[in-house]
């Protein structure tokens, strides 16, 4: 089998890049599984579905409105909707925090051209001139449907047979995380690391050819969550934990990690690694053996440097990504050598696929 050895600059250069997470196999638990479903914060700090804004009139309840906008009935629900050709945006002030929000709303895209429906969050005020926003989650009308992009992320989702269809859009930012849902399923999530708090909003609609009524937006709702959301266990990543005379280890499955016969680490071992990382903090560590195993597939000298470069590929993470002391390391690869199940078995095999971090106190 042909292996491919790239240098450590390459190992942490995609062990860093930030990426949505993609949804396991078997019995791995992903982010994607985990954080799937969409809750609202329990703490609502502005609502509105427009209900007693008659048609034709100015919706009220925000701060700024640009352009022509009125309120609209459609399958007897009200909405509001851009009335003329040109840009139209609707703001408001709103403290919202660094994290522990949500934010959602409804929308019913009306006519297939190049248009956009963007949200934008703001850590400065959105009604000075000159203010940027630092967030941007955008739908995207087109002619053969609709595309949800996030502020240069790229495609996150792609809406088929969008016209006339009611789509829910929303945001979580939990744990310095924003995932972004769209109908119900998270698409992504990404690093939430604001500078300053989040203090506005606005939705406008901009394109080249924008057309009266081409989208409907209606049930606004921001709210705040009262209790941090509680860190992920590591059993539930697929990360065993054992306690031992001196210390602490845990165990991490290949598939957590990494693909058959890989030392670069998988997108999603991010998440694993971070939860690593905030055990290893937790307790007084005074030093971290990173052990890497294999099965017996394979020449024992292969095994052995394949081991080893797995337990690099870990520890280099944790020290270069997480920033936890290098002094505190020590690299280890065992090969085929400690097997703990039957390696006659391909499920033998693939628990002995495994990296151990040692956690000695």
């Amino acid at each position: 089998m042909r292996r491919h050895l790239l240098g450590k600059a390459l190992i942490l250069f995609l062990a860093a890049i930030g990426m949505p997470l993609a949804v396991g196999s078997g019995d791995l638990v992903t982010g994607a599984q985990r954080q799937a479903t969409f809750e609202r914060g329990d703490q609502v700090l502005f609502q509105t579905d427009f209900h007693d804004c008659p048609v034709g009139e100015i919706p009220e309840g925000f701060d700024d409105l640009s352009g022509s906008l009125e309120c609209v009935r459609y399958r007897d629900h009200i909405w509001v909707s851009p009335l003329g050709q040109g840009s139209a945006r609707l703001a408001k002030r709103i403290e919202m925090g660094k994290e522990d929000f949500s934010l959602e709303f409804r929308v019913v895209p009306r006519a297939y051209h190049d248009v956009n429906l963007i949200l934008e969050l703001y850590t400065e005020d959105p009604l000075e001139r000159g203010s940027r926003p630092v967030h941007s989650l955008v739908l995207a009308l087109q002619p053969m449907g609709c595309r949800v992009d996030f502020q240069g992320k790229g495609e996150l989702a792609k809406l088929k047979n969008c016209r006339d269809q009611v789509h829910h859009l929303a945001l979580q930012a939990r744990r310095h995380q924003l995932r972004i849902f769209v109908d119900g399923r998270r698409v992504a999530v990404f690093p939430l690391t604001l500078q300053k708090p989040l203090v506005g909003l606005a939705i406008r609609r901009w394109g080249l050819d924008p057309k009266p009524h081409d989208f409907l937006l209606s049930d606004l709702v921001i709210a705040k969550y009262s209790r941090q959301e509680a860190r992920p266990s590591p059993e539930k990543l697929g990360i065993q934990v054992e306690r031992l005379a001196n210390g602490t280890r845990l165990t991490i499955p290949e598939r957590v990690l990494f693909d058959f016969d890989s030392f670069i680490l998988k997108p999603e071992a991010r998440e694993a690694l971070d939860v690593v990382k905030a055990v290893i903090q937790e307790r007084p560590v005074r030093k971290i053996e990173v052990i890497g195993h294999t099965d017996n597939v394979g020449g024992e000298a292969y095994n052995l440097r394949l081991s080893l470069q797995r337990a690099q590929s870990v520890a280099d993470y944790l020290m270069y990504c997480g920033k936890l002391d290098p002094g505190l390391f020590r690299i280890q690869g065992r090969g085929e050598a400690d097997p703990i199940a039957d390696n006659r078995t391909e499920a033998g095999r693939a628990k002995n696929r495994r990296v151990e971090l040692e956690l000695l106190e």
